[in-house]
């Protein structure tokens, strides 16, 4: 079968300093870090991790997507990283795309039980759909189709991926 499947940024969460916008898939309500929170947050031995993620993500509005706060998750061309940064004990990571200081792309994420991401087949997933994100809202970057406007995307965020 080879069918397209469309995908959607659209903003997740206004801060002070920093937009977080996530990813959707067309064919459901709710945002890939809608669906990692729901998922964590009905997990209570993640309550300690979760918190700790919490707590970063609002630093991180209130103050700047700086590099610090990353851990690099992809390619040394992309921008896609994990959530929280290496100084954290936790093994829960959710991966976003850090496209600059104010805008932060969050995608889906889970608990890391193998030494590599690429070893566990949906967190390799979960990083392999925002590095093709952030290779697309590159080029239409570069060609006009998205611009990024202090805090915010605009124009063209919608993706089409083949299945």
């Amino acid at each position: 079968m080879n069918s397209n499947r469309e995908i959607i940024v659209e903003l997740f969460e206004e801060h002070s300093e920093v937009n977080f916008y996530s990813i959707r898939y067309s064919d459901n309500e709710l945002s890939e870090a809608d669906l990692f929170f729901d998922k964590v947050l009905d997990n209570e031995e993640l309550d300690e991790d979760v918190e700790i993620l919490s707590k970063l993500l609002d630093k991180i509005g209130e103050n700047g997507a700086e590099l610090r706060h990353f851990r690099h998750a992809g390619t040394k061309s992309d921008k896609v990283a994990a959530l929280p940064e290496y100084l954290s004990s936790t093994n829960l990571r959710l991966y976003a795309i850090r496209l600059n200081e104010k805008i932060v792309i969050l995608g889906n994420g889970g608990l890391k039980k193998t030494k590599t991401y690429n070893e566990d087949p949906f967190l390799n997933e979960c990083v392999e759909t925002l590095k093709q994100i952030d290779r697309f809202i590159g080029a239409r970057i570069k060609n006009g189709q998205t611009i990024v406007f202090r805090k915010e995307l605009m124009g063209n965020l919608k993706f089409y991926f083949k299945e």
